[in-house]
């Protein structure tokens, strides 16, 4: 059985203040949920598995796909369903211009020690220390989606996963990809306890990226553009690569980075798969 509306058109409804609360980091955490938005994503985060607590919707705004992706929710267990006015979706949307439809899912719970290697290709991940702009993370998830990476690690610090501009940015494939948090201990021990080869990122590098044997289980550690990686990821690495930079410049934004370097692994790994 579908579940039941209820109007809000109240801005100042209890459940429409929660909503605005869910902006900040420390609430989602609470409550562990995140905001979903966009149909593409809605439709990548159900296709994923998420578990859908509560959903809002605007009859004046509400497009074909949201209508649809809006009657696949009401359906399922456990739902709570909210019609609002235009005036309340704008303000609990997280962006400027609202759109029709809005989810509230629980965060998909994902730890380090839950990861697991590919049983049948070496293993790639994309270590991010201290990445703080939502946009770059969710750009280097949509890179690493693209690229066939296993998961990306998180160490250092640096943005929530679960804010709504990386769910945004990553076009959905932040459910596809999976994201974790870690400390640097943690990390660089379940790394070399699997066998994995970790390769750095750096401008002080000798070696081009492209000289550097990519094929085997393999993470690649990225740090910001402005600091790069700290002193201690890079003497931890097992090696050191860098990107030329040919003009004035002496950094990548690291979605350009990752890009460059997971792609250039998919290159290799493709022609080895050829040549065996």
């Amino acid at each position: 059985m579908a579940a039941t509306p209820v109007p809000i058109t109240s801005l100042t409804n209890s459940r429409v203040k929660d909503l605005v609360r869910l902006r900040q980091r420390r609430h989602r955490d609470r409550l562990g949920a995140m905001i979903v938005e966009e149909p593409l994503v809605i439709r990548r985060g159900l296709d994923a598995g998420i578990t859908c607590r509560e959903v809002y919707f605007c009859p004046e705004i509400l497009s074909d796909a949201e209508g649809s992706l809006l009657q696949e929710i009401l359906v399922m267990p456990g739902i709570r369903a909210f019609e609002l006015t235009l005036p309340v979706m704008t303000k609990v949307a997280y962006r400027d211009r609202p759109q029709g439809l809005l989810v509230v899912a629980a965060q998909p719970v994902r730890e380090l020690d839950g990861l697991e290697l590919p049983p049948d290709e070496p293993a790639l991940f994309m270590v991010l220390e201290a990445v703080e702009k939502p946009g770059n993370l969710g750009a280097v998830q949509r890179i690493a989606d693209g690229a066939g990476a296993h998961a990306i690690i998180m160490c250092g610090g640096g943005v929530d996963p679960w804010n709504p501009n990386v769910l945004r940015s990553s076009r959905g494939a932040c459910f596809a990809v999976p994201t974790v948090q870690a400390g640097t201990t943690a990390l660089l021990g379940w790394l070399r306890g699997r066998g994995v080869a970790t390769v750095a990122a750096t401008p002080a590098a000798a070696t081009c990226y492209t000289g550097f044997d990519l094929t085997g289980p393999t993470a690649i550690l990225l740090g910001t553009e402005h600091d790069g990686l700290s002193p201690r990821l890079l003497d931890a690495a097992d090696a050191a690569v860098a990107i030329p930079m040919l003009g004035c410049g002496d950094s990548l934004n690291v979605s350009t980075s990752a890009a460059i370097l997971l792609y250039e692994a998919l290159r290799q790994r493709i022609g080895t798969r050829k040549a065996t």
